[in-house]
Parts: structure tokens; sequence; C-alpha cells
């Protein structure tokens, strides 16, 4: 082309920028840019208003829709995500399924993977809302892979804060801790207020979870001036009540009261029913932790109506929750125990295990006052089900982790000795070729092989040999409680397994050593916790460990049953079971312990059982040992605490009075079937003797229990 034909083309180029078509182009353009950006700022208000007023958030993204369809990916994404957790908020969860099953159709087909993460985090609201905090968690935890790596700041933020949340409900604190930090992180690049204060609110919410005070605080206040920047007046709600609930721990009941009553009115000014009734069964906490039963079950009765009127299944939970305890504070027994297994049912059912372990102790509390003592115990045992499939839980994923680490190392080495491998095999075959040219350097290259071999082989003992410290660290971790150093349950399971292959051993007439089996629960622990914060707790927990060791041998098993219960297996004399428990109830209690500024005085409660039981040397199984001795636990537990029941003999040796000991051993002892001894704990009543109860001395009646309202 010519120079002149250049400048003829430019010149036409010039002219045709200035004609209409050209110009209107460009106009559609900037038209397509600004309607776009009109799009999202519209779906950016609605998201704000989204959890306060779901219904009419639903009709303004139905209406957004048809334009989300012909938007940039990224802005169709955020527009059809507020549009599925609307549907999920306004009690139209199918819909909301049906919606994630096409966008995960369409995302599959094009190879999307935020919009995968798109169908999955609409899924993970769905089992939110249902109360299924496991399938949330595992729902949010696979959206937050599949969006890893993508730039859409909104899809980031709301998988970590999914995540977060059902980490938080599920008791997982420090995995929530950490996604709730990244959601906050991705909400604050993005600059959007109202992003930041939801992930404050959760996070004020999990700082309380954790008895921090302060932290929790200072994240409300945070959360509450975000809400006001972000003129959502939900949010601003939610931070008010978070606010008040610290003022619980803060132990400021003014304060409590007038933060709540303020969430209550900017609900009601903006009239949000999802706000208003999560307002209203918190004020019904405080009326019951006050003894308020009458408003108390106002405030539920109001909050149960609001949560049917918006199919909020977990605000009817909580609502039955509150007016069970409320009915059973007026004397109505029966009608606050059908609505409080209500809930409890329903917080089994969603797998929301922390919260039914905080409910089911505060209603066998409230059972144990109004005297239901076989309901309380009943409440007893499940709350340590529970409280064991947490711990379980936690230890299992530790040891996986510390298993995948293990296994990540032997990759490495493996990978490392097959390259050193392929290294030989090629200098081998150099040496071959070489032989063939230069007979002298084959002996050079003998030699360097050699020396390479040595070496690897050096190599490969050490490997072998951290590899056998790996197995024995693991072997180690596997039986040990990681904060206290005992055994733990499974080594005793083992060693059940074990005991019960070996041939059994009978005992010489002469021979009157008895194995003793003495659980042991640490008294009004949960109360030290909420006092005193779960980092002095576990300190409590480990010096109680060490007190054990002092009071007991060498060659006596303690392990650390779950929680706060320990567990012994010692061998004695058979008249001198009530010696080791006085041992060990003075060994816990006789001091004080010193934490800090802190004098926290602890007594326990002990259950003991002789194995084999007196007379005749009845058989007794494990299962049916630690069963009796957790009902003596009980015993001791009911009549005051700070003391020990045990086992002293059967009155026959048939299998008839056995039974009837496993079945109620409290009543067995009243009837004469079962002799029993208690004995009291060095303070406060060191000087009281050693009592024994047979069919003329019979077990003192359990007395109420007046503990406080945990709620």
């Amino acid at each position: 082309m010519t120079a002149d034909r250049n400048d003829l083309l430019a010149g036409f180029f010039r002219w045709a920028w200035r004609t209409p078509l050209v110009a209107l182009f460009a106009s559609l353009a900037v038209s397509a840019a600004s309607t776009n950006d009109e799009l999202v700022h519209r779906a950016l208000e609605i998201e704000a208003a989204l959890y306060g007023h779901p219904q009419s958030a639903l009709l303004d993204l139905e209406g957004l829709v048809p334009r989300a369809d012909v938007a940039p990916k990224d802005a169709r994404r955020f527009v059809y995500a507020l549009y599925g957790q609307a549907m999920v908020l306004a009690g139209k969860a199918p819909a909301a399924a049906e919606l994630a099953d096409r966008l995960e159709a369409e995302a599959t087909k094009a190879q999307d993977l935020p919009g995968l993460a798109t169908a999955r985090l609409i899924r993970s609201t769905i089992e939110s809302s249902a109360g299924d905090a496991a399938k949330s968690a595992a729902l949010a935890r696979e959206a937050r892979t599949l969006a890893k790596g993508s730039h859409d700041a909104f899809l980031q933020y709301w998988a970590a804060l999914a995540f977060g949340t059902s980490a938080r409900t599920r008791g997982q604190s420090e995995e929530a801790l950490a996604a709730l930090h990244d959601a906050f992180s991705s909400a604050d690049t993005a600059g959007n207020a109202y992003r930041r204060s939801s992930v404050l609110y959760q996070l004020s919410v999990l700082h309380l979870t954790l008895k921090q005070g302060q932290e929790s605080l200072a994240a409300s206040l945070a959360a509450y001036e975000d809400a006001k920047a972000a003129k959502s007046v939900y949010a601003m709600a939610n931070a008010k009540m978070a606010e008040s609930a610290v003022m619980e721990l803060l132990q400021q009941p003014s304060r409590e009261l007038a933060a709540m009553q303020e969430a209550l009115a900017i609900a009601r000014k903006a009239h949000s029913q999802v706000a208003e009734g999560r307002a209203l069964v918190n004020l019904s906490d405080i009326r019951l932790r006050r003894k308020q039963f009458g408003e108390a079950l106002n405030f539920a009765r109001d909050a149960l109506a609001l949560a049917q009127a918006t199919s909020d299944t977990k605000l009817a939970a909580a609502s039955k929750a509150n007016m069970g305890f409320s009915l059973l504070g007026l004397g109505r027994i029966a009608e606050g125990k059908r609505l409080t297994d209500e809930a409890v049912a329903y917080y089994e059912r969603t797998g929301a295990t922390a919260n039914t372990v905080e409910l089911i102790d505060e209603y066998g509390s409230d059972l144990e006052r109004v005297g239901d003592y076989q309901g309380a115990l009943a409440l007893y045992h499940r709350e340590k089900t529970l409280k064991e499939e947490i711990a379980q839980e936690t230890q299992l994923r530790a040891l996986v982790e510390l298993q995948e680490k293990y296994e990540s190392e032997k990759r490495n080495r493996e990978i490392s000795l097959l390259n050193r491998e392929n290294h030989l095999k090629t200098a081998e075959l150099a040496t071959r070729e070489l032989e063939q040219r230069v007979w002298w350097s084959l002996a050079v290259l003998f030699a360097v092989s050699f020396i390479v071999v040595a070496v690897l082989y050096r190599k490969l003992r050490v490997t072998n040999r951290l590899l056998g410290h790996k197995n024995a660290e693991l072997g180690i971790q596997s039986t040990r409680d990681p904060l206290t150093g005992l055994y733990n349950r499974r080594y005793f399971q083992n060693f059940v397994t074990a005991e019960l292959a070996r041939p059994e051993r009978r005992r010489q007439e002469d021979d009157f050593t008895v194995r003793a089996l003495l659980l042991i629960d640490i008294d009004h622990f949960k109360e030290t916790n909420d006092r005193f914060g779960h980092a002095l707790g576990d300190a409590v927990l480990v010096e109680v460990a060490r007190r054990l060791r002092d009071s007991l041998r060498e060659t006596d098993m303690i392990v650390r049953w779950g929680g706060e219960e320990f567990l012994v297996l010692a061998t004695t004399n058979v008249d001198r079971l009530d010696e080791l428990a006085t041992r060990i109830l003075h060994g816990i209690a006789a001091e004080p312990i010193l934490l800090l500024d802190k004098r926290i005085r602890i007594t326990a409660s002990v259950g003991y059982v002789p194995i084999p039981l007196p007379p005749g040397d009845v058989p007794l199984p494990w299962d049916s040992a630690i069963g009796l001795t957790d009902m003596a636990l009980y015993m001791a537990k009911a009549n005051g605490r700070n003391r020990a029941y045990g086992i002293r003999r059967l009155a026959r040796s048939d299998p008839e009075t056995l039974a009837a000991a496993e079945r109620d051993l409290e009543h067995a002892s009243k009837a004469g079937l079962v002799e029993m001894r208690v004995v009291y704990g060095p303070y406060p009543a060191s000087d009281r003797p050693v009592e024994q109860f047979s069919s003329n001395s019979q077990v003192p009646a359990a007395r109420p229990l007046l503990a406080a309202n945990s709620r």
C-alpha cells in the first residue's frame, strides 16, 4: 500500500468518526456500561436490606433478574446469589434449590468455577436455614475452594462468611475465626460497610462464645457504626443485640436491657419482622435470667408468632425453648417440658451440637430445680454423650491432620528417593557407554557410584529412624489427652479390649486385692468457665490432673474421660477403697488453685465401685462397672457434691440383685440390696465421718439444686 492510499484511508476514518452511525455505536457502549453500573448499585442496596425485609427484597430481585441475564458474568452472579438467598429467607427453599440446580448445570457446561461456587453457596444457605450446620459448612467449604483464584469480591466474602458462621454454630472456634477474618478482609477491600458490619457481628458472637468480653464488645460497637454508614437497620439492630449479650457477660444488667430494647425499637421502626422476632426472643432470655417468668413467656410467645409468620425455624425453636423454661419457672411442668423437648429435638435433628449441649445443660438444671430428678439424670447423660461427640470429633480432626502431614512428608521422601534412583540409573548408563570408549574411567565411575550408594543408604537409614520417631509420636498423641497429658478414652477402650482377650484370672482365698474404678467430676466447672474464662478453665483441668497424679500411685491408670470428668483404675485392698476416695477428694479440694491473681476454690464429686463385687466376687463386666460408677457419681452430685458415693457390696451374689442395682442404684440401696458408703471432701465438711448405707441405713434423699439460669 502506498503513502497516498494510507493518507486517503486516514482521512476516511476521520470523516467516519464524525458520522452519526459511529457516534451511535459509541453512545450505546457508554449506555451499556452505565446500565451495568446502575444494576450493581441497585443490587448493593438490596443486599443491605435483604435479611431485614426478605419478602420485599425478593420482589425487587425478580425485577432485576431479566436485566442481569444480559449483564457481564460478575454482575449476573451477584444478582442471582442475592436472588437465591432471598428465596430461602422468604420461605421458598424448594424454588432456591431449583435455582441452584439450574446455575450448577450452566456452570458445569461452561466450566465456570465461580458459577459452581454460587450454586454451592445457595445450597449452603438452604441447609443453614433448615438448621443443618454440618451440611451448610461442608457446602461453604467447597464454595471457598471453587471461588479461590477468582476476582469476584462478593463471592469470596460470601463463601468465607457462610463457612465461618456454620463453623461457629458447630463449636469449631478456630476454623470460624480464620474464615471470618478472611470475610472481613474481602469486605474491607471492597469498601462495603454493610458487609463489614455483618462480619463484625459474627465475630462479636464468636468472641462472646469464647468469653472474650472486651473483644466481643469492640466488634459489636464497630458493627453498629458500619451498619449506620450502610443505612442498614437490620444490621444496626443485630449490632445492638450483640452489644446486649456482651453486657450480660460483663455483668452490666442495665446496659444489657437498654441495648436490647434499643434493638427492638430499631426493628419496629423499620417494620422488620425478622429483626423484631430476634429482639423479642433475646428479651425473653433476659427476663428468664432475672426469674421474671411471666414477662419472659409473653416475649417468647410474641417471638414465636413472628417466627411462624416469617417461616424462621431457628427462631421458632429458640422461642419454644424460652416458653418451655418460662412455664417450668411458673410451675406448669407438663407444658414446659413439651415445648422444651420440641426445641431440643430441633437442635439435635439439625446437628447444631454446641447449641444442643447448652440447651440441655440449662434444661437439666431447671428440671433438677423443680424436683424432676429422673428427667435431669436422663439429660445429664445426653449432655455427656454430646460432649464426648464434640471431643471425639476434635481429636479425630487433629489425628487426621497429623496423618495427612505424615503422609505428605512420606510422599516427599519417596519422590526424593525415586529422583535419586533415576540419577543412579542415568549414571550407570553413562558408565556403560564410557566403558566401551575408555576402560580406565570405569574404575573412577564405579567408585563414584559406590559413594553415591553409600550416601543414599546412610540417608535411607536416617529416614527410617525419623519415620520410627514419627510413628511413636503418632502413637502417643492418639492415646494421650493433649491438654492434661493423661490417657484418653481411646487408650482405656483399647485396654479394656485387651483385658477381655486375656484368660480369666482367679484370686486366691487370702487375696483381698481388688481393682477400683472411680469416676471423678469437678463440681460447678461450667460456672468456673463462665466466671474466669476458658483459658483459666483449661489451667484448672491441668492442675486437677497434676493433683490426681500426686494422690495416686504411678501404677494407677488416670484417664481424661471427657470435659471435666476423670476416670481412675487403681489396684487396692478391698478395705481401703474409702481411704482411696478420701485421698482423691482431699488431693483435689484441700487447697485453692492459684492462677494469676485468682484463688479458685474447687471441689469434686466421685463415684466408685470395686471389681469384682463382694460377696462372692460377683463378675462385673466393664460396661456394667462404668454404668454403676456413673450412677454413684450422680448420687454424689445430687446429694450436695464434694463427696464420694461408693458401692461396698451386694446383699446377695445372685444375678437379680446385680440387675436391680444396674437399673436404679439409689432405689436398690434403699431396698437394702446394695450396701453403699459415702465419704466427704475437706471443704466445707472435712470433719464429717464415713457413712455406711445398707438396709438399715439408707442413702439420704437428693435435695433440689438451685442452679442459676445459664441463658
